[in-house]
């Protein structure tokens, strides 16, 4: 998981540094350069608009350049199309925001400034549900949208140039060594402040833009085991980030307010169900398989979450319950929402993945008649 490359410089000098600090360089230098062109004042603090898209789009095809981005076309319209579901409920939407992967199975996802989002190939199977992918984009916009980096830039723009300054003054050949150095020492990445923050923006940019509020929550889990099987690379969406038990503590605070109906549960053998309680009597449904990389309690989570969207609707109609039928899944939506993905580990009695995803849409349209008859008898 840890990202290293071996950089040569004045063919003599050579360091081991992480990818994050030759990203933050091309940053840094870019922004040096376009202060002293325009006349700008570190100082000042003020990194212009259109400075920023420059800056960002100077890194992020440095990023493009290193590892490569992924050509499939089905895959980038998926990830495109949830970004750009995010950013129309964004607060910030007057730039254009880019999404594309990047050809390596590293597990990670990182925004430039000026709204260039790039998702690592191995982050698309890790968080295979639209709304687990909603979330991880949603953090990463929330970045921009907040000028996380350019805020942590013109922290440590001045101190920088000076140290530049110095080394070119002193005739040291090793200038760009020197600024590695100085950026990996000032520049320690997204505040845990910054973090938190964009926590809570991807938060609400999932919610609003319809998918699952227990996305946020079950990425959250999911990262941090992730960190402690196979360590941090400590850049990308892992940088700096709070202590896991705080932010998932912070999501629940996020979470209780909605009061989200219907309610995930574990059970004793391990698997979960989703249920609601009615006058005629409790609802449920079983999930018992782990699948697709997310345990039953995850898979519960999730679609309490997708449910609860669906309730928001004044009326909720049983016919657009739907599924669409693939050779290793059944991916079921209630219109253009993304529900529930059943898999060939749940289809075990049922003799077909199609067989098994018509049970849970029976189970899914019971609950909407009901749903529908206690909004009816509340007016």
């Amino acid at each position: 998981m840890q990202n290293i490359e071996k950089i040569w410089i004045d063919n003599h000098f050579m360091e081991e540094f992480h990818v994050k600090h030759f990203f933050r360089l091309i940053i840094s230098l870019f922004c040096f350069a376009v202060m002293m062109i325009s006349g700008r004042s570190a100082e000042a603090g003020m990194i212009s608009e259109k400075q920023e898209l420059d800056m960002g789009k100077a890194a992020a095809e440095q990023i493009e350049a290193h590892y490569g981005v992924l050509n499939d076309p089905q895959i980038n319209e998926r990830v495109n199309r949830i970004g750009q579901s995010l950013v129309d409920v964004c607060g910030r939407k007057n730039i254009k925001y880019t999404f594309k992967v990047l050809n390596t199975e590293d597990v990670n996802a990182l925004a430039c400034p000026g709204g260039y989002i790039f998702v690592f190939k191995g982050l698309l199977d890790y968080m295979p549900s639209d709304a687990e992918l909603a979330a991880v984009l949603g953090h990463e916009i929330g970045h921009v949208v907040k000028r996380h980096t350019v805020h942590q830039m013109e922290k440590n723009m001045l101190t920088q140039l000076l140290a530049i300054l110095a080394g070119a003054a002193s005739g040291n050949g090793d200038v760009m060594a020197m600024g590695m150095v100085v950026s990996d020492a000032l520049a320690a990445g997204y505040s845990r402040a910054d973090e938190s923050a964009a926590d809570r923006e991807g938060f609400a940019y999932t919610l609003k833009a319809g998918y699952s509020p227990f996305a946020m929550l079950v990425t959250m889990h999911k990262l941090q085991k992730l960190a402690a099987d196979y360590g941090n690379p400590g850049w990308g969406i892992f940088d700096s980030h709070p202590q896991p038990e705080q932010r998932i503590q912070n999501m629940h605070k996020l979470l209780n307010p909605l009061n989200i109906l219907p309610t995930p549960s574990k059970k004793a053998d391990g698997g979960a169900f989703v249920r609601e309680s009615f006058k005629d009597g409790p609802w449920e449904v079983a999930i018992r398989e782990t699948a697709g990389g997310n345990d039953p309690f995850y898979r519960a989570e999730l679609l309490a979450g997708a449910l609860y969207q669906v309730r928001q609707k004044e009326i909720i109609d049983p016919t657009h319950f739907i599924v669409f039928e693939a050779n290793d899944r059944a991916e079921i939506y209630y219109e253009d929402m993304q529900l529930f993905t059943v898999y060939k580990q749940d289809a075990s009695g049922f003799g077909s993945i199609g067989a098994c995803a018509g049970d849970y849409v029976g189970r899914f349209r019971a609950w909407a008649e009901k749903v529908n008859q206690t909004k009816k008898v509340a007016k």
